[in-house]
């Protein structure tokens, strides 16, 4: 038995252990230079259950004791390092140049053992090497007589990594990576052939399309460039854009630095420039030959993938019309609409595996729908549900994201479904405060007032809840929190209006602008029933809250002013006049030390639609009574009096 030493150091070998799949297409890659013609990977399972070995057998040309020693004592000078070196017998381009493939097998477990047989003038000898995860400087090789009659090379890794036995357990993942890697060699040798968990892989019969390129060399580059794309009919497949050289060997592979939602492909780039010598290229070079060659091809790949992928978003959605799933009847109306169905499409096509998984045309119709209803709620919401239920990965779904991000689609749905809401809103008010049967049955703080706890924006954009029918006292515990003070000190004495009784406006809004300094508004809202006349005593009421505050020291703040408004659906003459005074602007009945607004519904409603005008032309939105009447019933029915709760149109 021979102990071999690695000459080199642990750190380089730690950094030879890669993840799982690529150990995995490493081992393969070792049974290709070897002339093997074909290639069996075989997992297995304890009593218990659960994952414990892998093997990766091959019939290659194997390796006797002196091969072995030769192989496993050094890294970085394999057999196979002189540039454009092929196989023994077949003269295959040589994949690996760097003997560093079989360390990558230890990414797969913590043991690992290669038994290989060579024929020696008809004499078979076999050989064993042995190696452990925790100690990569030592490997043992040991002549071993098995009897074995056919020459190759077994790999059993055994205590398989948590790493591995997670993408065991991912359906096809193994399968999937070796497939695209290996998809142009198992095309042009006919006698290489993978088996892996009892399918022999053929990657043809997973293509939804396979294209090759000519690309047009960038200036100060010589040779035939030429790019292969393939697209799959397989999920989730790791993209890469793949360096070919003249002879067919992959000397690198990069991300393709391209999106496309929706798309499995992978891409291989063939240069005679691309050399097991050369430097590596970076992902941004455009200044060296090699650079330049890859981004001209990602620039066509892009070109091809995006017309690739329109095409099959028109295909799927056509398809899916045909069958009365697709969750869309009408054409879309604004450049709003227009712009998220164009996003939906995207998504629905990433989700299209998933839809298409089934048979029913009732299931397709429901996951559909589902998915419509979660993307015009918030766009953002349908990729959790994308990566849990889709099983997309990771990085798939920060596609999707980008794209959102980029359309700025978010922020227009919610835009469009936020202005939609409040137009529907606006004749929900309308009907509540001015239709006969509304009216009479719609009280001030049980209904109206609950309501508009919800919907603050009617008073002003500006303006965000701070309170909702509170006694005074928490508005001045609000308030002092929202000044940086001690909140501690509204628990004391309670404030109270001038009759002695705690003061409970309806609804306390605050905004926050920066002039200079901070500066700090605070608005209180006096709601009052539907069909309520205001009158004098109604003034003194607000007027008696804003003395409330102006009085107790504990408001005493420079930076801070009152604003209180009192609203009704009609007033006494008395109250009208007081708030047309020739020095205020129109509504406001006091100026100082604080500001008394009066304002009717009826002004209220009519500048809240001003000020949504623009928008609502913009987004082509049309409300009614109706429409307003089922915003309120969906979102506020506990709070409808049961009059107007019922399905039922409110008639004036």
């Amino acid at each position: 038995m021979s102990k071999i030493s690695v000459h080199a150091g642990r750190s380089l070998l730690v950094g030879l252990v890669k993840t799982p799949h690529v150990g995995l297409r490493e081992l393969i890659w070792n049974a290709f230079d070897a002339d093997a013609e074909n290639v069996i990977v075989i997992p297995e399972q304890s009593p218990l259950g659960g994952w414990d070995t892998l093997t990766v057998s091959d019939d290659g040309t194997g390796m006797n004791e002196i091969s072995a020693n030769a192989s496993f004592s050094k890294v970085g000078d394999s057999w196979k390092a002189p540039l454009n070196s092929r196989s023994e017998i077949k003269k295959r381009p040589m994949h690996g140049r760097h003997g560093r493939g079989r360390y990558a097998a230890f990414s797969l477990g913590e043991y690992v053992t290669w038994t290989s047989t060579v024929d020696e003038s008809g004499s078979m000898k076999t050989v064993a090497a042995q190696g452990v995860r925790s100690d990569l400087t030592t490997v043992d090789v040991t002549p071993v007589e098995t009897g074995e009659l056919k020459r190759g090379t077994s790999v059993r890794i055994t205590a398989l990594s948590t790493e591995c036995i997670r993408d065991l357990d991912k359906e096809n993942y193994f399968r999937n990576e070796v497939i695209s890697e290996f998809a142009l060699h198992l095309d042009r040798y006919e006698d290489f052939r993978i088996t892996i968990f009892g399918e022999e892989l053929n990657p043809k019969s997973v293509q939804l399309d396979n294209q090759t390129f000519s690309i047009p060399n960038p200036e100060g580059t010589r040779g035939k460039i030429e790019l292969t794309v393939i697209e799959w009919d397989i999920a989730n497949v790791e993209r890469r854009l793949y360096l070919v050289s003249d002879e067919g060997s992959i000397i690198d592979e990069m991300p393709p630095g391209i999106q496309a939602p929706g798309s499995e492909f992978t891409a291989y780039l063939k240069w005679a420039g691309f050399t097991s010598g050369q430097p590596l290229v970076m992902e941004d070079d455009e200044e060296t030959p090699a650079g330049k060659v890859i981004q001209a091809a990602k620039n066509r790949l892009r070109e091809h993938m995006s017309l690739s992928m329109r095409r099959r978003e028109k295909e799927t959605i056509e398809k899916w019309r045909r069958e009365g799933v697709y969750p869309y009847v009408a054409e879309p109306k604004s450049e709003t609409e227009k712009t998220a169905r164009s996003a939906f499409n995207v998504v629905a096509q990433a989700f299209s595996r998933t839809v298409e998984a089934s048979k029913s045309t009732d299931l397709k119709k429901m996951a559909l729908g589902l998915l419509k209803e979660a993307f015009e709620q918030s766009p953002e919401s349908v990729l959790p549900i994308l990566q849990s239920v889709a099983k997309l990965p990771k990085t798939r779904v920060d596609e999707l994201t980008d794209l959102l991000d980029r359309t700025e689609l978010a922020s227009l749905i919610s835009a469009g479904r936020m202005v939609g809401d409040r137009l529907d809103f606006i004749q929900a008010l309308n009907a509540l405060v001015f239709d006969k049967l509304s009216r009479k049955h719609t009280k001030e703080r049980r209904q109206l007032h609950r309501i508009l706890a919800q919907e603050t924006w009617i008073f002003g954009e500006e303006w965000s809840l701070t309170g909702d029918d509170v006694r005074l006292t928490e508005v001045l515990k609000n308030h002092l929190a929202k000044l940086d003070q001690d909140a501690e000190l509204a628990s004391g004495t309670p404030v109270l209006r001038e009759d002695g009784r705690d003061g409970i406006p309806d609804l306390v809004l605050g905004r926050k602008m920066r002039i200079a300094k901070n500066s700090y508004e605070q608005l209180v809202v006096e709601l009052k029933r539907p069909g309520h006349t205001l009158e004098d005593k109604d003034v003194m009421q607000i007027r008696s809250y804003a003395s409330a505050i102006k009085n107790d020291p504990r408001f005493d703040q420079q930076n801070v002013s009152w604003e209180f408004w009192l609203i009704g659906t009609d007033m006494k003459d008395t109250v009208n006049e007081s708030r047309n005074q020739p020095h205020l602007p129109p509504g406001v009945i006091q100026a100082s030390p604080y500001r008394i607004v009066v304002k009717t519904w009826a002004e209220v409603i009519s500048e809240a639609e001003f000020r949504l005008q623009f928008v609502q032309e913009s987004l082509d939105y049309a409300s009614d009574h109706d429409k307003g009447i089922s915003y309120v019933r969906e979102r506020y029915a506990e709070y409808l009096p049961p009059e107007l709760a019922v399905e039922e149109k409110v008639s004036a």
